[in-house]
């Protein structure tokens, strides 16, 4: 076995040791278990879990697919808060971080859509309560009052539609139960963080309950904005919840939902910490890094952007720098409301009928300094001294409208079923400015700091019927067989000029049509995609299921910035299949349940948003691309323990292998290390100088090329990622509390991050240790907790090709390149402490 991969192993167990020690400890001492609250382990056994994700209530161990759930108790002990935090505690989830968190991905199994335009949908749909979230990226907020988030994988288009190619994200909120209870809860963490919660919920009479949620929190940031002084890269955010619920009549039952957010988000400003030459060759086996002398060094090349001037107060050598300085926000700002209507008849059969209707809002507001500077980096026209930056500025305004009608079959029986109809329409408004061009200037794409002024909109209209059936064909055996056939239409408008102080509308005056005004509309879209699964009970412990299925998503389109004539059309339909197997056992007289699954998936027409940089110009310019083939194979493996009836553990991992199957023009990556060879225009082995050796051009004499990747690594994803969390309770007999301790460790291997497969772009592995300790009334009626996030401090670098200013080792745009390496750190890059208190009466 590879050494490398038995030191990370063994890096990834010593702090569960040191965790486990802890609990181990406290095992020791002669105590009792505590009396069960809420939210703990039942004494004689592992509490059963619920899940809906075939869109009914169904035991866990029971759903013949993969699901990763996490309870209430895991969220409360880890201190969730976003997505990102659901992201950390599940290994077949990854995050791709954009420039903002508009451009945010979630991955599942590897596969997930990063996309800079609004043409483009996810792969990972976020459904909460049974609502599907439009845009993936308004999912990048507050997380407030849930029960249960599942982790859906793979491809759940036959019930859940399009953007569930690659598999779905189900948030479950509280239920309204019992008497009326209240609930609050306060945050506190030594760099700054707070939260605040209150809830109150229960049921007002037999016929009415209600539940009301509310929660504020603010993450200043990691970063310090040496131009205003204030923390950067953080995160704040207000949300209201609430469910009202009231049976009029006998039989019928209707949930109304409403619900509110506001977030501001700072995240994904960049800041330099790598600064060096290369020379030699890495296929000559003489690469090497050469440190820079600050003084010398100049953004662009350009005299008037001296290092000293640009990076004032900031050590660009520094891995662990976290100071920048910038003149303008990066961000987004954003505000929804919405509300859910659900009616859900039992019918003389006790069969349901339902009808789920939705309606949301949101918009937003979100900016990035464009230069990484706090000084201008622009000229005017008519003027050779800069005065103006580099921004990039725009809003979003998006609107969603659902209905459902589903039919679902008793429980009782060996025959079960779920039947629907669906609509949606979607309705998405962009209006996007970047760079700075005015006149008497005249203004085009190549004008300097590549200006656009563009309003796009993209509608699409959703209707579909599905259906999904369980039968018990024999005693110990069940198969599982469903259907979508769904209708897609869809279209957009986009109108642009490149003059950017044309702010709105009233002043906007778009260029000709076909060359800057374009439009597409009524384009229809069918499909129908599917589902089957057989499984045996083996014994009354062991279950073994064998699943097929395929998902589909919708045809895209590239609304950019840098739209052409071509992307009128629209791209073609993203499909994917998936081959399944699986086991899940409940074992030791339920104190140990598995699951485990092996799984290989192919996806055709895969649509990918590639982003990219040119020599000494930090404008980031995208372009949509459909590979023809990827696929991603693996394993996962998810436990759950009760080791002792006060002490339990949950551990899981994924194994995940991501390729590109077949695309035989992908981007390159530059490389100054392959320069040209005189007398040939070209660089080694005819390649395209300055770019890497794979890179050829796209027809002889042009400027531009690309590289077969047709077997290269799909990045986003390590090839390994581990969970292990331990809880244990302690009681003291003589007081009126007991006392608890927690530990979380997570590992994951190196990962490769870019698409065009940068050696450079590789994050390395990383193992992050978490320690929790507190006290709990034996009442429930108050806990008091704290967390050491990152234990043990250990460094690490999440973000290998962050975006960043372009430097030279001298005034002139010959001088020779500078190799600028730009982070953006996550929550517990460093350690941090915190104190939460949870009361309830």
């Amino acid at each position: 076995m590879d050494k490398n991969k038995i030191e990370g192993f063994n890096i990834a167990v010593k702090p569960l040791a040191a965790v486990v020690a802890l609990a181990v400890a406290q095992w020791a001492l002669p105590v009792h278990a505590q009396e069960l609250a809420e939210g703990q382990q039942d004494a004689t056994g592992l509490q059963s879990v619920v899940v809906t994700a075939n869109k009914r209530v169904e035991k866990l161990e029971n759903v013949p697919m993969a699901i990763s759930v996490i309870s209430e108790a895991e969220l409360q002990r880890n201190n969730v808060r976003e997505i990102e935090d659901i992201v950390a505690l599940t290994p077949s989830l990854t995050q791709a971080s954009g420039t903002t968190a508009a451009n945010n991905a979630l991955f599942m199994r590897g596969i997930g859509t990063v996309s800079v335009g609004i043409g483009v949908e996810s792969d990972v749909s976020v459904i909460l309560d049974d609502i599907p979230i439009a845009v993936q990226f308004q999912a990048f907020r507050d997380l407030a009052d849930v029960a249960r988030v599942e982790v859906l994988k793979g491809p759940q288009s036959t019930l859940f539609g399009k953007s569930a190619v690659a598999g779905a994200i189900n948030i479950v909120t509280k239920p309204i139960s019992g008497p009326v209870t209240y609930r609050g809860s306060a945050y506190y963490t030594d760099d700054k963080e707070w939260r605040l919660a209150a809830s109150v919920g229960g049921r007002m009479t037999d016929t009415f309950g209600m539940r009301i949620a509310v929660n504020k929190s603010d993450m200043p940031g990691n970063f310090t904005n040496l131009t205003t002084g204030e923390k950067v890269n953080g995160s704040s955010g207000k949300t209201m919840m609430a469910k009202f619920s009231w049976t009029p009549i006998k039989n019928l039952d209707i949930d109304f939902m409403p619900q509110y957010n506001e977030q501001e988000n700072t995240r994904g400003v960049t800041a330099v910490n790598g600064f060096y030459r290369t020379t030699g060759s890495a296929a000559a086996g003489n690469l090497e890094r050469i440190p820079v002398d600050i003084s010398t060094a100049y953004m662009n090349g350009n005299p008037q952007l001296p290092a000293s001037l640009v990076l004032a107060g900031i050590d660009p050598t520094n891995p662990n720098n976290r100071y920048v300085r910038r003149d303008a926000p990066t961000g987004i700002s954003s505000r929804t409301h919405g509300a859910g209507l659900k009616l859900s008849y039992t019918l003389p059969n006790d069969a349901t009928l339902m009808s789920i209707s939705s309606y949301q809002r949101y918009k937003a507001n979100d900016s990035r300094d464009q230069d990484f500077t706090d000084v201008p980096t622009i000229a005017r026209p008519g003027e050779t001294r800069f005065s103006v930056g580099n921004l990039q500025f725009g809003t979003y305004d998006i609107t969603s409208k659902t209905q459902e009608l589903r039919l679902v079959s008793p429980d009782a029986g060996n025959f079960r079923y779920v039947a629907g109809l669906w609509w949606a329409r979607n309705e998405i408004e962009r209006h996007f400015i970047r760079g700075f061009c005015v006149a008497p200037a005249v203004c085009a794409a190549n004008s300097p700091s590549s200006p656009t002024n563009y309003y796009t909109d993209i509608y699409n209209v959703n209707k579909a019927v599905f259906g999904q059936a369980t039968w018990d064909f024999a005693p110990t055996w069940t198969l599982v067989m469903g259907a979508r056939r769904n209708l897609e239409e869809s279209g957009f408008n986009y109108e642009r000029n490149f003059y950017t102080d044309q702010l709105d509308r009233s002043t906007f005056v778009p260029g000709p049509v076909g060359k800057d005004v374009f439009s597409s509309s009524d384009n229809e879209d069918w499909a129908t995609t599917g589902k089957l699964s057989i499984q045996k009970q083996l014994n009354r412990e062991w279950m073994v299921y064998a699943m097929t299925a395929t998902g589909h998503k919708g045809k895209a389109y590239d609304v950019t910035s840098g739209l052409q004539a071509s992307a009128a059309f629209p791209v073609d339909p993203e499909k994917s299949r998936t081959y399944e197997l699986g086991t899940k056992a409940n074992l030791l007289n339920n104190r140990l349940s598995i699951a485990a699954t092996v799984y290989h998936t192919d996806f055709r027409h895969y649509q990918q948003n590639t982003s990219f940089v040119l020599p000494d110009d930090p404008t980031i310019y995208t372009q949509l691309n459909s590979i023809p083939k990827i696929r991603t194979r693996g394993f996962e493996i998810d436990a759950n323990m009760l080791l002792a009836s006060n002490w339990s553990m949950n551990a899981s991992l994924a194994y995940t292998r991501p390729t590109i199957e077949d695309w035989k023009n992908g981007p390159c990556y530059q490389d100054n290390t392959n320069p040209v060879i005189p007398g040939t225009g070209a660089g080694e082995g005819g390649s395209l100088g300055g770019w890497n050796r794979d890179c050829f051009a796209i027809r002889p004499g042009a400027t531009t090329g690309v590289q077969d990747l047709s077997g290269g690594i799909f990045p986003g994803t390590p090839k390994v990622k581990v969970n292990i969390g331990s809880n244990y309770d302690i009681r003291f007999p003589s007081l009126p509390f007991g006392a608890f301790i927690n530990g979380n460790v997570r590992y994951q291997s190196d990962y490769q991050t870019n698409i065009n497969n940068d050696p450079r772009s590789v994050n390395d592995s990383y193992t992050i240790a978490d320690l929790g300790f507190g006290i709990r009334d034996n009442k429930d009626r108050y806990r008091l907790s704290f967390q050491i996030k990152n234990l043990f401090d250990r460094f690490y670098i999440p973000n290998a090709n962050a975006s960043g200013p372009s430097f030279r080792a001298g005034p002139t745009s010959t001088s020779p390149s500078i190799t600028v390496n730009s982070w953006v750190p996550p929550r517990d890059v460093f350690r941090y402490f915190s104190a939460k208190l949870d009361v309830k009466f």
